[in-house]
C-alpha cells in the first residue's frame, strides 16, 4: 500500500566536483604605514593628487557657502509688527542651496557649480532690488 520503502543500507557519500577553501580566511599581515612615512615613500600611488583634490573640493565648498551666506534675508527698519511678519515670511522661504558633486568629479562640473552659486547670489540681489522698486505699472502688468 505504501510506496515508501525504508532504506537499511548506508547512504553513499556525495563527492564535490570542486574542492572548496576554508570558510574563514586567515588574516593577511599588512605592511606598516609608519615604515613608508618614515622612509619618505608612499605605499599607495597618487596620495598627493587625492589630497590636493580633496583640499580643492573643501575650499570650493567653503567659497560657495560664503557666497550663499552673503545673500541678505531680512530688511532693516520698519515697525516691530512688520519685522515679525517679515521674519515669518522669510522662515517659509527656502534657503538657496547648491549641491556639489561628490569627488571624484570632473573639474569642469565643479567650476560650473561655483559659477551657478555666484549667479544665484547675483540674481537674488537683482530680484530683491526690483521688488523693492516696483512701480504701479509693473505690478499691473504682472497681474495680467
Amino acid at each position: 500500500m505504501s510506496e515508501f520503502l525504508s532504506r537499511t543500507g548506508p547512504v553513499a557519500p556525495v563527492a564535490s566536483a570542486t574542492e572548496r577553501g576554508p570558510a574563514v580566511r586567515p588574516p593577511v599581515p599588512v605592511k606598516s604605514m609608519r615604515s613608508g612615512i618614515e622612509t619618505g615613500t608612499h605605499s599607495a600611488p597618487g596620495i598627493a593628487e587625492r589630497t590636493s583634490a580633496a583640499a580643492d573640493y573643501a575650499k570650493l565648498k567653503a567659497d560657495i557657502a560664503d557666497v550663499l551666506a552673503g545673500i541678505p534675508s531680512d530688511r532693516v527698519g520698519g515697525s516691530e509688527a512688520a519685522q515679525k511678519a517679515e521674519r515669518s515670511i522669510v522662515a517659509l522661504m527656502p534657503d538657496p542651496i547648491v549641491v556639489l558633486p561628490l569627488p571624484p568629479a570632473d573639474p569642469m562640473i565643479v567650476a560650473f557649480v561655483a559659477q551657478v552659486a555666484q549667479t544665484i547670489a547675483r540674481q537674488t540681489a537683482q530680484t530683491r532690488a526690483a521688488q523693492a522698486h516696483a512701480t504701479p505699472i509693473i505690478v499691473e502688468a504682472a497681474a495680467n
